[in-house]
């Protein structure tokens, strides 16, 4: 399966969780994700309601340093590998928990992937929260991906 069509359906997946939102939340609530630009960037923030959070299983930690050889080198940061998603040109990327319900997807440079970590050459500072859970689903809907027909 190539990276464009992993993306595809992974954010087939999340257009249908968050389908599923809105149609439990009726025609008045507000959609449970919304997209904001950020000025000079091609990057958008994604604003999650309460309930689209809870339904994607939203999961956050801490940018933790890296421990051993390679903090001597850099002082790299090492995050969960399911906090990394990649772009359809293969560019890696995190999601960034800026306040409350909105990420920031941000460009990481990935040295090294150890069991279910990845170490950092590049990307988020140490204790910045990262979604390692529904990051995928955060892609498809700033990709505004729903899997529709």
């Amino acid at each position: 399966m190539t990276t464009k069509n992993l993306l595809a359906c992974l954010a087939a997946a999340a257009g249908i969780a968050l389908a599923g939102c809105a149609a439990a939340a009726g025609q008045t609530d507000p959609p449970p994700a919304s997209l904001r630009a950020i000025p000079g960037s091609p990057v958008k923030e994604v604003l999650l309601t309460a309930q689209a959070e809870q339904r994607l299983g939203i999961v956050t930690q801490p940018v933790r340093a890296a421990a051993g050889p390679s903090r001597g080198r850099g002082g790299r940061e090492v995050i969960l590998y399911s906090a990394v998603v990649y772009d359809n040109d293969g560019s890696t990327w995190t999601y960034v928990n800026t306040t409350g319900r909105t990420f920031v997807r941000q460009p990481i440079v990935i040295n090294a992937i150890q069991g279910s970590e990845a170490v950092l050459d590049r990307g988020p500072a140490v204790g910045v929260p990262v979604v390692t859970v529904g990051a995928p689903e955060l892609l498809g809907t700033e990709y505004d991906i729903s899997g529709e027909q």
